[in-house]
């Protein structure tokens, strides 16, 4: 057997996960591997590798496969034991913390057809939180979870061993991710005013059509950064719009659009007074700009800024 894919946890004649030393040496164990169900031997002692072993060498399930689930049960029941998960940041608005349960439901005995989560767990104040656990790849052949309006926490265990996984559920924050979290999304906007901040939860298919996208109002993942917090939730995305500096800029913009209208009222447009810099080529008299906006054709005539949305007059 490999290092990696030492069993020393089982399941036990009552269902529950035991570790090789709370249990008989041998066969006296009376303990199985819960993915194949063979009956396992507890090795005690120096001689042999001390942990559980498959009682035959014919079983058809392979070991890692049996190592994943028995990592997927304990994980199920470290949550269910302690009442508690270690949750991580929530796009950095709501810091990590530590979510503790008054009751805990696990794998079957949720009895839902449409979501079959690993856990479903419920805090005092009778919030629900579903939790999933991922591998490198499914072992347990469940229907997909409708979170749509629910709060999911996705964990991956696919870096853990038996041995590190209590200390990586209950204290770690990595390798875990907010599929979904009703909860603190519709409290983004709420939570921004509390710290006197104004901001608007926007879709990302509101900002395409936002006139101010290209200079957009975002909130940031820091502020060295310039990539804006794209925040999912019941699998759309959204940005977090600074409503002041919005308004701000569209009365820039606005008193921008006036100055140029009345100078287009005595000026022609021309590509050649565009701030885009436009230049002209040399075939069929097109001009071509070197931005390629996407509102704008890549090889408009000579007379398109006439009517060109992205137009503005040098200084």
């Amino acid at each position: 057997m490999k290092k990696e894919y030492v069993f020393s946890w089982a399941e036990n004649t009552e269902g529950k996960m035991v570790h090789v030393d709370s249990v008989s040496r041998g066969l006296r164990c009376e303990c199985t591997c819960p993915n194949c169900h063979e009956k396992l031997l507890a090795r005690h002692g120096d001689e042999r590798e001390h942990g559980f072993a498959h009682h035959s060498d014919t079983r058809g399930a392979r070991l890692e496969i049996c190592y994943m689930v028995i990592l997927y049960k304990l994980a199920e029941q470290i949550i269910q034991t302690k009442k508690r998960i270690h949750a991580p940041s929530y796009y950095g608005i709501y810091k990590e913390e530590d979510i503790e349960f008054v009751d805990v439901k696990i794998d079957s005995r949720f009895e839902r057809e449409d979501k079959q989560p690993d856990v479903i767990a419920t805090t005092h104040d009778n919030k629900q939180y579903l939790i999933e656990f991922v591998f490198n790849y499914k072992v347990q052949h469940k229907q997909d979870i409708d979170y749509h309006n629910l709060t999911c926490l996705e964990v991956d265990l696919s870096n853990q061993t038996l041995e590190t996984l209590e200390q990586f559920l209950l204290s770690s924050n990595t390798d875990r991710r907010w599929i979904n979290n009703e909860f603190y999304f519709n409290e983004i906007e709420f939570i921004y005013r509390s710290r006197g901040k104004s901001v608007k939860v926007v879709s990302k298919t509101d900002c395409r059509q936002c006139n101010l996208r290209y200079s957009c109002c975002a909130v940031k993942k820091t502020q060295k950064s310039s990539t804006p917090i794209l925040i999912e939730n019941n699998g759309q995305k959204y940005r977090l719009c600074k409503t002041e500096l919005r308004e701000q800029k569209e009365h820039c913009q606005s008193n921008q659009t006036k100055q140029i209208e009345i100078e287009d009222n005595t000026l022609k447009k021309s590509c050649f007074d565009c701030e885009y810099n436009l230049s002209w080529a040399n075939k069929n008299e097109l001009a071509n700009c070197g931005l390629q906006r996407p509102n704008i054709p890549k090889r408009p005539t000579p007379d398109y800024a006439i009517s060109c949305p992205m137009f503005k007059r040098k200084r």
